[in-house]
C-alpha cells in the first residue's frame, strides 16, 4: 500500500467533506492477504498531503484506516468482506475469558506517551515480529519500517503503554485518537508471555481508556467474517460494523 508511484486517480465518492483532498487507487490489483485466492486493491488519499483533523475524523466514520501516512479503504475488485468495526463503549461487557485476562494483568500500569522512537519500544516490536510473524511481510523488522509503520502519521496518534511492577515496557498499543473514539492501529507486546493473553488485554486497556475519556466507541479495525486473523473482533459484544453506507451492529456474525 506503500507504493505511490503507480497508482490512477479515482472519482469515488467517499460521502465526506474532504473536498480539497485526491483520491487514488492502484492501478494493479494484489494478491488479498487474508482470503485466499482472491485479489485485493483500495482507495487512498495522497500520502504526501496533509488532511486536517476534521477530515480525518470524517474519513474515519466513513471506514478508512491509517498505516503509517497512508489514510485508505479497501475496495477490492470481487470482494466486499472488509469491514471497519467498532465496540459500543457504554453497553460493552466483558466475558469470561475477558475478565480472566484483565485479572491476569492486575499488576501492570497503563500510560500515554507521545508517538515517537523509543529505543525500548523498537526493541520489543523487534522480538514480536521476529517471534509471532516471522512469517509474514513486516518479517524482519527494521527500524526504518517500524518508524513508516508506526510513528509517521498525520498528528492523530499516541502510543497507550503497559509497563510491569519493575518499569518493563510488557506492551503497546499505537492509538489514533478520534472525536467519537480511541482506534487501535496496531499492538506489539511480549511474545514470552503467553499466560497474560496480552494481545486481549490490550483491546480491554483500549475499551477502559476510551470510557474514562468519555468517548462512544472503541475501534479495532476491519472485521472479517472468513478470516480466522480478524473476525476475533466479533467476541467483544456489542461490535458496530460499517457495511459501507451506515454502522450496523454485528450479532452471531450477522448484520442487525
Amino acid at each position: 500500500m506503500s507504493n505511490t508511484s503507480n497508482m490512477n486517480d479515482t472519482n469515488t465518492n467517499t460521502n465526506t467533506d474532504a473536498s480539497q483532498l485526491s483520491f487514488y487507487q492502484h492501478s494493479e490489483d494484489s494478491p488479498c492477504g487474508y482470503l485466499p485466492d482472491l485479489s485485493s486493491n483500495s482507495i487512498f488519499i495522497n500520502p504526501e498531503s496533509s488532511p486536517s483533523e476534521d477530515q480525518l475524523n470524517l474519513l474515519h466514520l466513513q471506514g478508512f484506516r491509517r498505516s503509517g501516512r497512508m489514510v485508505y479503504r479497501p475496495q477490492c475488485p470481487t470482494c466486499n468482506a472488509c469491514h471497519s468495526s467498532r465496540i459500543i463503549n457504554n453497553q460493552f461487557s466483558p466475558s469470561k475469558s475477558q475478565k480472566r485476562a484483565i485479572s491476569r494483568n492486575k499488576d501492570l500500569k497503563l500510560s500515554w506517551v507521545e508517538a515517537d522512537f523509543y529505543e525500548e519500544h523498537y526493541t520489543l516490536y523487534e522480538e514480536y515480529i521476529a517471534k509471532r510473524h516471522n512469517n509474514g511481510e513486516m518479517f524482519p523488522a527494521s527500524k526504518e519500517q517500524y518508524s513508516g509503520f508506526l510513528i509517521e502519521g498525520h498528528g492523530t496518534h499516541k502510543f497507550l503503554e503497559a509497563r510491569d511492577e519493575s518499569n518493563k515496557l510488557i506492551a503497546c498499543c499505537v492509538v489514533d485518537v478520534f472525536y467519537d473514539g480511541l482506534s487501535a492501529i496496531y499492538s506489539y507486546f511480549d511474545p514470552e508471555q503467553d499466560k497474560r493473553s496480552l494481545g486481549r488485554y490490550m483491546v480491554l486497556a483500549l475499551v477502559s481508556q476510551s470510557i474514562q475519556m468519555q468517548l462512544p466507541h472503541t475501534y479495532l479495525g476491519y472485521w472479517i467474517k472468513e478470516s480466522s486473523k480478524m473476525n476475533y473482533k466479533a467476541n467483544y459484544q456489542p461490535l458496530e460494523v460499517f457495511d459501507g453506507q451506515i454502522w450496523r451492529k454485528l450479532i452471531n456474525d450477522k448484520l442487525i
